[in-house]
């Protein structure tokens, strides 16, 4: 019923190349670095090379966090908690990126969809070419979803929502 209640068998991510980039964005708090545990999982299990980018420079212990989740499943985990620019983490590892199959890059988030935010969210878009961004998007958000949606992808280009949190509120 929930399939059916939120408009049927959603699309599927076919890798069409190696490696294939996700970049997830969204707002603090919104699931992005437990959701790329989930999705890396899933991939490792279909027998790809996965490995995790963090390049959350702003948010205490999220690169902590990113490397606890992917220990847990074994999933390789690049960062640099030393370096406050995401794309020299990025260029620092991009060599290493290569030999994957799939790169989930892990993004900072914001209190709301901010300038900056966006301005960063292009910027790493333009380096890093990734073929699909994913907006990971509280439940508990409500209504506000839409809004919020529509705002990253006119200015992000969204290729997917990842809808987190279903489970905690009656707000879902």
């Amino acid at each position: 019923e929930l399939v059916k209640f939120m408009g049927g068998e959603g699309a599927k991510i076919e890798l069409t190349k190696k490696p294939f980039k996700i970049m997830m964005v969204g707002l603090f708090g919104s699931g992005k670095t437990t959701s790329i545990g989930k999705l890396a999982k899933y991939y490792t299990k279909r027998g790809l090379r996965v490995c995790a980018l963090g390049l959350d420079v702003y948010r205490p212990a999220a690169m902590d966090q990113l490397e606890q989740v992917c220990k847990q499943i074994n999933v390789p985990v690049f960062i640099d908690k030393k370096e406050k620019n995401p794309i020299k983490i990025y260029k620092n590892h991009e060599k290493e990126l290569n030999e994957f199959d799939l790169i989930i890059v892990d993004t900072s988030g914001r209190d709301a969809l901010s300038k900056d935010l966006i301005k960063e969210i292009e910027d790493l878009n333009k380096t890093i070419k990734p073929d699909e961004k994913l907006l990971v998007i509280s439940a508990d958000i409500g209504q506000a979803a839409q809004e919020l949606s529509k705002g990253f992808h006119e200015n992000c280009g969204v290729t997917g929502v990842i809808v987190s949190k279903l489970d905690g509120t009656a707000r879902a």
